[in-house]
């Protein structure tokens, strides 16, 4: 998959020194995730090819799952700056988006069904799974946002909710083809951007 070689391989952000340590430990991760598998490597493993000491990991990691952060992260940050450019309308760029998700995550199925699972099935993970979209909902927000300075949705709705709902649909439908990876799930999107978008009413002409 073009999109997440590209989110994976491509050279860190200019940042901090803290975001860089976190950076390599999730590049240094994913390297040794595709060679040995998520299974075959452990935190041990990720330090030591990220030539870090192990507090320094879970200063910015509470698991091995918890990497699941920085895969989401990564991508967002390079579909925000698409996103800012394109002309297409916010329908189109939902789209888009749904799908660069999509494709990053069969690209990297074995070990994103892993960890996801992993993730979800740690103690309290109600509490922490927001967190795991914080920055998926932001850029959502901030298309419907644009989608409503543009007339293209109607300005009463508070976009930081519509971005919630619509990411949580999408992560329910991700641990749905965690446990069925033979499903469809790009129909499924497409489907619900639909009905997220267009309701379920059947609009009619008005009276005269």
């Amino acid at each position: 998959m073009k999109s997440a070689e590209i989110e994976t391989d491509a050279p860190p952000r200019r940042a901090g020194k803290k975001e860089r340590t976190r950076q390599e430990i999730y590049r240094t991760a994913m390297r040794l995730f595709g060679e040995h598998g998520y299974d075959g490597v452990t935190i041990e493993d990720i330090c030591g090819g990220a030539g870090i000491a192990k507090a320094t990991f879970f200063l910015h990691f509470a698991s091995k799952a918890a990497l699941i952060h920085a895969f989401n992260d990564e991508i967002t940050a390079s579909l925000s700056e698409k996103l800012a450019t394109q002309d297409g309308t916010a329908e189109e760029q939902l789209n888009f988006l749904s799908s660069v998700f999509e494709e990053a995550w069969q690209h990297n199925a074995e070990v994103m069904r892993k960890m996801l699972n992993e993730y979800l099935h740690q103690p309290a993970a109600h509490l922490v799974t927001s967190q795991l979209n914080e920055s998926v909902i932001d850029l959502v927000a901030a298309v419907l946002r644009r989608g409503q300075a543009r007339g293209e949705f109607r300005p009463s709705f508070t976009p930081e909710v519509g971005a919630a709902a619509i990411v949580a649909t999408w992560s329910a439908l991700t641990a749905w083809w965690s446990a069925h990876p033979e499903a469809d799930t790009s129909a499924f999107n497409r489907e619900f951007l639909d009905i997220a978008l267009n309701g379920f009413k059947v609009k009619t002409a008005a009276k005269t």
